[in-house]
């Protein structure tokens, strides 16, 4: 019997195949409970939103400047930029989390919804890695949410 042997896969191609599978799970959860975004756009949305300048901010998002400590307007946020105010929004969630309160949860999840909805607006524009990135993110803070309140039913039962 003869063996062929076939050529390894790239490690990049390789390491996001195992980030995708990964991640697939927890996608499909986030995805049917609507909290993931990035569909195909409706047809009445506009392909490319014009944006100002970032310095430019006038109309800052309350939970996003909070959040991060900078004046950010969701509004006019470009494609290029939506990578890095997902990773400061992420970074601030893992930093802030242990001491929130309810209040402050709600807070973080509507200003993500927030922030989908740029994503949405100006997704056509971003690549597809930063994409996964994002969807990635977006995940990540569903199942930070998810164990704060599985957290929260173990300590109202005593249970540690």
């Amino acid at each position: 019997m003869i063996f062929r042997s076939f050529p390894a896969a790239p490690k990049p191609a390789l390491t996001l195949a195992a980030l995708l599978l990964a991640l697939a799970p927890l996608a499909a959860n986030a995805q049917q409970a609507g909290d993931l975004t990035g569909g195909r756009p409706h047809a009445s949305l506009p392909r490319n939103a014009a944006a100002a300048p970032a310095q430019n901010r006038p109309n800052a998002d309350p939970g996003l400047t909070k959040l991060t400590k900078q004046s950010v307007d969701l509004n006019r946020a470009t494609a290029d930029e939506m990578l890095d105010l997902y990773g400061r929004f992420i970074d601030a969630v893992r930093e802030q989390r242990r001491q929130w309160s309810e209040q402050d949860w709600t807070e973080a999840s509507a200003t993500l919804s927030r922030l989908n909805a740029r994503y949405e607006a100006v997704r056509t524009g971003i690549d597809m890695e930063d994409r996964l990135r994002i969807r990635s993110w977006q995940g990540e803070f569903r199942t930070l949410q998810g164990a704060r309140r599985v957290n929260q039913k173990l300590d109202e039962k005593g249970i540690k």
